[in-house]
């Protein structure tokens, strides 16, 4: 990579949203200082903050180390093989973390199995009746069911 490059790279993806590098080191979490290494200095990114930048950018991380280029176009074609479990299992993780920042915890109830389960009250009916008894009901076959209440015969 020639000195620079990554901060090329990064200055047309701030012209192109009209950004100021001030903008890119709050959306990304990013020190404006390390921004101002990455532009004076022609500094590359650690892998933890290309992909904070990345996600600021709303670009996948592969193809932004590729148009940055830190990585050659060849690299980013390897295929899964070529990296070990644990590398991959990083990657996973760190996906994961970004994912779920993304969704809000708002109250989201969890089953459990003790006595005081939260869930069973959300499940039961108004009448207070527990699910597992409607359920019951339910499933009873043709065959399990009570016969209907019939006319004397007299027998």
């Amino acid at each position: 990579m020639s000195d620079g490059q990554w901060w090329t790279y990064l200055q047309a993806q701030l012209e192109q949203r009209g950004w100021k590098p001030a903008h890119l080191a709050r959306a990304a979490g990013v020190s404006e200082s390390r921004i101002s290494d990455w532009r004076n200095r022609g500094s590359p990114p650690t892998i933890s903050n290309a992909r904070a930048v990345a996600a600021a950018l709303g670009e996948p991380l592969v193809p932004l180390l590729v148009g940055a280029g830190l990585l050659m176009p060849a690299e980013a074609r390897q295929s899964l093989a070529a990296y070990s479990v644990h590398e991959l299992l990083d990657e996973i993780g760190a996906r994961y973390e970004d994912i779920t920042r993304l969704v809000p915890d708002s109250g989201v109830k969890h089953p459990t199995f003790d006595g005081g389960n939260p869930l069973q009250l959300v499940a039961d009916s108004p009448s207070g009746e527990p699910m597992r008894v409607q359920q019951e009901r339910e499933w009873l076959s043709e065959a399990e069911r009570p016969d209907e209440p019939g006319p004397d015969t007299g027998a």
